[in-house]
């Protein structure tokens, strides 16, 4: 596997190919006794002859054992090591901020990356996203918050890279994700006409435990327009459901996500 030193986002076509993917899966579920359900997030709920397909397995064989994000650290070497395992050892620091006066310092960004004044709220919401974004991989393991917070506690000048690096030698993590919420730019007026729409820049990076090196990164940089609209007037259409704009943090979550998913690509 390599990994990129950066990345440039492509402009995902989701609900497209989802959309188009339809009439195929029905014709399929026809066929095959297959039954699914899906909504906005996509196609789920798949039963093969009323059986999930992640318990499908040859004659004579055993079902796969299953691992939760919060076994990771306890799981050695000798458990990750298995023959063709897929599973990866994912810590997720706390985002870097600042309040104008102190907050998280983030020595793994860039020099480009200036930081402007958020609150220690609105990161910890966004390192929440991350967290809910990474746990959508069933195989990234991750170690709890406390135990990853104890790592940045006991770095000189909370250093992510320190504290990474720390993970790292303790079998915690093979690769770490560290963020910094750059900017919160608010909306201005009503959520379901505002005159200016919210808007957001995350840095995000994946840090090599054993080196400490960068080696991805990509920066979320943009204001509620375009495609996330399309979609919502979408669920609108379809499920009467009302359009509403987000707040600047509320759309942290959307920038939290795409990150998150430019980095799944990455590790592919």
């Amino acid at each position: 596997m390599t990994i990129r030193p950066t990345s440039t986002r492509a402009r995902r076509a989701t609900a497209g190919r989802l959309v188009a993917a339809i009439p195929v899966l029905l014709a399929a579920s026809l066929m095959s006794g297959c039954s699914f359900s899906w909504d906005s997030s996509g196609v789920k709920d798949v039963l093969f002859g009323n059986t999930r397909a992640g318990d499908i397995v040859k004659e004579g064989e055993k079902p796969p054992e299953t691992a939760t994000n919060a076994d990771a650290s306890a799981m050695s070497d000798a458990d990750m090591l298995g023959e063709e395992s897929s599973m990866r050892r994912i810590a997720i620091l706390p985002v870097a901020y600042t309040d104008g006066s102190a907050g998280q310092p983030c020595d793994v960004c860039p020099p480009s990356v200036v930081m402007k004044p958020t609150s220690v709220l609105a990161a910890r919401l966004v390192t929440g996203f991350v967290y809910e974004a990474v746990a959508r991989h069933p195989r990234f393991l991750f170690p709890t918050p406390e135990t990853v917070e104890k790592s940045m506690a006991s770095t000189p000048g909370r250093s992510m890279r320190a504290a990474a690096l720390q993970l790292g030698t303790a079998g915690r993590a093979e690769l770490v994700v560290a963020a910094a919420l750059v900017e919160l730019r608010p909306r201005v007026g009503p959520d379901n006409g505002p005159t200016q729409p919210a808007g957001v820049a995350l840095y995000a990076c994946l840090i090599d435990a054993r080196t400490g090196e960068v080696v991805w990164s990509d920066t979320f940089d943009r204001d509620e327009t375009g495609r996330n609209f399309i979609l919502r007037a979408y669920d609108k259409l379809m499920n009467d459901a009302p359009i509403r704009w987000h707040t600047a943090e509320g759309y942290s979550e959307v920038a939290a996500d795409e990150l998150v998913e430019d980095l799944v690509d990455e590790l592919d």
